[in-house]
């Protein structure tokens, strides 16, 4: 274990030190553009896609993601609250509770590409093995997901906050 993590490149200890302050930002409130919320999805499913090795059954692969994405977007739907949610003073973007759900998240997503990227160093004949893809595709798949569905959450929050209220004549 200590070989790994002095192998380990600089590089993803700098990312590792980024996702903790990020998270760790996360636990008071935080203003959240409409920009993140539109193109961090597309970033992290084009990520996760990439990380997969589509050699072996392709499509039993991308089957296996795509079903795993749209779990963990239903997932982030019902974990992440709307509550005390509101516009920004610009009104460009919203300004979300602190919580600790975000650092969990970063720290999720981490893990998950640690572990595979250590499994491929050490046991590569292993790791392209279906079994191991297919868990890969579903992790990768849960972790994406889990951010798509924050990200349409709080996108779904943005736009019904932006509607001005109807008026009864």
């Amino acid at each position: 274990m200590l070989n790994a993590l002095q192998n380990t490149p600089p590089w993803v200890y700098a990312l590792f030190v980024l996702l903790c302050y990020l998270g760790i930002k996360a636990l008071s409130p935080t203003r959240e553009s409409r920009t993140s919320l539109l193109i961090t999805p597309p970033i992290l499913l084009a990520w996760s896609l990439y990380s997969l090795n589509l050699s072996l059954h392709p499509a039993l692969s991308l089957g296996f993601w795509l079903v795993a994405v749209l779990v963990g977007s239903a997932a982030a739907l019902l974990i992440f609250s709307s509550k005390d949610v509101r516009l920004d003073a610009k009104g460009t973007g919203l300004m979300l509770p602190g919580t600790s759900k975000t650092l969990v998240l970063y720290l999720l997503l981490f893990a998950v590409n640690y572990y595979f990227g250590y499994e491929a160093e050490v046991h590569p004949q292993l790791s392209k093995t279906l079994p191991v893809m297919l868990l890969k595709a579903c992790a990768s798949g849960i972790a994406s997901g889990l951010f798509c569905g924050r990200s349409i959450k709080f996108y779904q929050v943005f736009r019904s906050l932006k509607i001005p209220p109807a008026t009864n004549p």
